[in-house]
C-alpha cells in the first residue's frame, strides 16, 4: 500500500532529558549552536536569555525549563532551534538534535489525558523503538502579548512619565550645570555635558602620526570613523598613568556645524555631577590665561574641601593640528558629528554593568554618579533599600539595584556607583556593579521588548533591547521612572523627608 506524500508531515526531532521531541520542520528557520545570551532580570526560570541574531534580537526559550525537566549544563551538542513563527521569531535551546522525520497523519496516535505537559503536544508518533513527542510550537514559546505602536507607546506613555518628572524639579535644573568629571594625576577635572558625546574606553590599538604635536596620543577607528585623540595630562605637563585600565576616551563634539570631534585621554571617570551654577566660581589671576589648557572657572564642592577645574571645550576643539586631522584626515569629521554623533534620532545613555550583564538607562532621568559614600541602615526598610547617604546635607534613598530586579546583592567593590535618578523630584540612588561609559545610541539600534512578550515577562522598566555594537552585545534599556511602584516610591518618599528632618534636627544650629 503506497503512501499519500501529501498526507506525510515532517518533523526536527530533539532530545530533552532523554526523550525525544518534534517541531514540524516548516517552523524551523535554522538549527545553531549557542549563540552569547544576555541574561533577562525577573524572567521565569524556562527563559535562557536574549541572543543577538545577525542584529534581530530572539528570546532564548530553555525547552527543559519550559517542560519541567531536570536542568543540566550545557555542552557541545547544545543547540538552539530558531523558529518562525505566527508573530515572531524565537529561540529554543534543547540538549541535541536526532534527525528529521517523516509522518504520516494517520500514524500519529492521540496524547493520553494523563501525560504530563500534554497541554503542549500535539500527538505521538511511534519511531524506532521509542515515541517522539510532537509540541506545538506557538505553545512551547509563549503566546505574545500585543504590543501594537510600541515606538508611539514609548514615545507617549514613557516620554510623558519623563517629562512629568522633570517639570517637577525644571526650576532647580535650570539654575544647574551637569558636569562629567574625571581625573588626571591628583586633580579632578570636568566638562559639561553638553559638549561629551561619549565615554568609552581607551583603545587596545591607536595609529600614531609623526606630524601630531607632543600631547596626541593619535588617532582611533570609533564605529568606522576616525577620531583623533590627545592626552589631557600631556597638554597640562602632568604624569602619564602607567595603569590603562581605568582609562577612558571622553568623547568631545562641537555645538556648531563643521566643529570636528576630539578624543580626550583622562585616567579614570569620576562622577557624573548636578552643581548649582554658583558652585563655579571664577580663576584666580594666577590661573587665569596661563598654562596649556585654558580653564573656564573653578567648581566648588564639599564647602570648598573639594575643588574641580572646569575645562573650556572651546579651546580643546580648536587645537589647530588637532582640529585639521579631525576635519579632514578622517574623511568623517564635521559629518560624524551632524550625523551620527547629535542627529536627532541619537539618545544619550549611561551603560552600566548589573550582575555579569549590561544595562543603559536615559541620562535625562539621571541626576549624577557617585562613588559609593558610607551607607546608613534604616530599621524596617523593605528589603532592596539599602539605606540613606548624605550627599551635599540632602539625605537620599539608596536602593540595590541587584536586589530589586532579583538577581542577587551586589558585591562591594570598589568599581561599584551609585547611579542617582530623579524620581518626579524625589532623588533615589541606585548601586550598580560598575558604570562603563555614556554613549549615544540611534533609536534605530533600539528594538522594543516584544521579544520578551509571551514568556511571563512583562515589565514596565524594561523598555527595550539595545544593540551595542556589530559582534551582537545588546543591553536591555531600563527606564528608571518605572522602576519603583507607586507604594515604593512612597515608602522612599517618607524615607526621604524624614531623613532631612532627623538631619536639622541634629544640627546644632538648630531649635532645640
Amino acid at each position: 500500500m503506497l503512501t499519500d506524500t501529501n498526507s506525510l508531515e515532517r518533523y526536527v526531532t530533539f532530545n530533552l532529558a532523554g526523550e525525544r521531541y518534534g517541531i514540524p520542520v516548516q517552523k524551523v528557520q535554522e538549527i545553531i549552536r549557542l549563540p552569547a545570551i544576555t541574561r533577562v532580570p525577573q524572567a521565569p526560570g524556562y527563559v535562557e536569555g536574549l541572543a543577538n541574531l545577525r542584529g534581530m534580537i530572539v528570546t532564548v526559550i530553555n525547552g527543559r525549563g519550559k517542560l519541567g525537566l531536570p536542568p543540566r549544563q550545557h555542552d557541545d551538542a547544545t543547540r538552539v532551534l530558531i523558529l518562525a513563527l505566527n508573530s515572531r521569531t524565537a529561540g529554543y535551546l534543547v540538549d541535541s538534535i536526532s534527525e528529521v522525520i517523516s509522518v504520516s497523519r494517520e500514524d500519529m496516535e492521540k496524547v493520553p489525558d494523563d501525560l504530563p505537559n500534554q497541554g503542549y503536544l500535539t500527538g505521538l508518533v511511534r519511531a524506532g523503538q521509542g515515541v517522539v513527542m510532537l509540541l506545538d510550537p506557538e505553545k512551547v514559546v509563549g503566546t505574545p502579548v500585543n504590543r501594537s505602536g510600541w515606538q508611539g507607546e514609548r514615545q507617549g506613555i514613557g516620554k510623558e512619565l519623563s517629562r512629568q518628572a522633570r517639570e517637577v524639579s525644571r526650576e532647580a535644573k535650570a539654575r544647574e550645570l551637569q558636569l562629567v568629571s574625571f581625573t588626571v594625576g591628583a586633580e579632578e577635572y570636568a566638562l559639561d555635558l553638553t559638549h561629551v558625546r561619549e565615554i568609552v574606553g581607551y583603545p587596545e590599538h591607536l595609529s600614531v602620526v609623526p606630524t601630531f604635536p607632543h600631547y596626541a596620543e593619535g588617532i582611533m577607528v570609533l564605529r568606522d570613523n576616525m577620531l583623533p585623540v590627545i592626552s589631557l595630562a600631556k597638554l597640562l605637563g602632568a604624569g602619564e598613568s602607567a595603569d590603562r585600565s581605568r582609562s577612558r576616551i571622553v568623547v568631545l563634539t562641537g555645538q556648531g556645524k563643521g566643529t570636528a570631534a576630539l578624543g580626550m585621554a583622562v585616567d579614570s571617570v569620576s562622577e557624573v555631577l548636578r552643581v548649582p551654577e554658583d558652585a563655579v566660581g571664577e580663576l584666580p589671576e594666577y590661573l587665569a590665561g596661563r598654562g596649556n589648557v585654558q580653564l573656564a572657572g573653578i567648581c566648588k564642592l564639599e564647602e570648598g574641601k573639594r575643588l574641580v577645574y572646569l575645562l573650556d571645550p572651546g579651546f580643546l576643539l580648536n587645537l589647530e593640528e588637532i582640529r585639521m586631522v579631525g576635519a579632514h584626515g578622517s574623511g568623517a569629521g564635521s559629518q560624524s558629528t551632524e550625523t551620527s554623533g547629535t542627529g536627532s534620532n541619537d539618545g544619550q545613555y549611561i551603560l552600566f554593568k548589573l550582575g555579569g550583564q549590561d544595562f543603559v538607562t536615559d541620562i535625562s532621568s539621571v541626576r549624577e554618579i557617585l562613588n559609593v559614600p558610607e551607607i546608613f541602615a534604616v530599621p524596617q526598610a523593605p528589603d532592596f533599600v539599602e539605606g540613606v547617604i548624605n550627599i551635599r546635607g540632602r539625605i537620599i534613598p539608596v536602593v540595590d539595584l541587584r536586589k530589586r530586579l532579583d538577581i542577587g546583592c551586589t558585591q562591594r567593590e570598589e568599581q561599584n556607583r551609585i547611579v542617582v535618578g530623579d524620581l518626579g523630584g524625589n532623588l533615589t540612588g541606585f548601586i550598580v556593579d560598575a558604570v562603563k561609559e555614556v554613549r549615544r545610541i540611534s533609536a534605530d539600534d533600539i528594538e522594543p521588548p516584544d521579544v520578551l512578550s509571551g514568556v511571563g515577562l512583562d515589565l514596565e522598566h524594561i523598555v527595550g533591547i539595545a544593540k551595542l555594537n556589530k559582534a551582537g552585545q545588546v543591553a536591555m534599556v531600563l527606564d528608571l521612572q518605572c522602576l519603583l511602584t507607586g507604594f515604593e516610591r512612597k515608602i522612599l518618599s517618607v524615607m526621604n523627608r524624614e531623613g532631612d528632618d532627623a538631619q536639622v534636627s541634629d544640627h546644632p544650629g538648630a531649635d532645640s
